[in-house]
């Protein structure tokens, strides 16, 4: 249920890295703290892709280099309110919003439920695909709980979408 620690640790420092060069070359910033920041940054990201590549013009040469794989994960990721349904042995459920696809997701260090404090809830987040899995960026914002008939409801949704074949464990690839 959740990554391989040091694929997950490669990740997390190449993601922090760009989120904070994004933060740094944003005109007008606040002072927030450190994971308010990087939510921010990644509001920016997704507001203009194009700040990925100035991020990771101005960090080649200051660290080690961000791997092709973790670049790729980034443009990958996908931010939305997701409705997370539950956790299995495997992955956490999540689902697209309007019910058509749902992902078997990992965490990077946590579950999803001891990230927010339980399950069945609409939640904004960024997942992507990495290192043969579908992964949560572990930036959950927007947690609204849902009540018994909507977790009913999108629970159908799921069987649908399963029975579809649009339930998606590992990326294609």
């Amino acid at each position: 249920m959740i990554l391989d620690p040091n694929d997950a640790a490669a990740f997390l420092e190449g993601y922090k890295s760009v989120l904070l060069e994004i933060d740094r070359q944003s005109p007008g910033k606040q002072q927030l703290e450190l994971v308010e920041t990087l939510v921010a940054a990644r509001s920016k990201y997704f507001a203009d892709r194009s700040l990925l590549d100035s991020a990771l013009a101005a960090l080649s040469g200051k660290s080690p280099a961000l791997s092709e794989e973790i670049v790729s994960a980034i443009r990958g990721l996908e931010l939305k309110h997701w409705i997370y349904l539950r956790d299995t042995r495997s992955h956490s459920i999540f689902m697209d919003p309007d019910a058509e696809v749902a992902y078997g997701v990992v965490g990077l260090t946590n579950r999803i439920r001891d990230i927010i404090g339980g399950s069945g809830a609409s939640i904004q987040t960024a997942i992507t695909p990495y290192r043969g899995h579908y992964v949560c960026d572990g930036l959950i914002s927007s947690v609204a709980w849902l009540g018994p008939n909507y977790k009913r409801s999108f629970n159908n949704d799921l069987a649908r979408i399963r029975a579809l074949g649009q339930f998606h464990k590992t990326p294609a690839g």
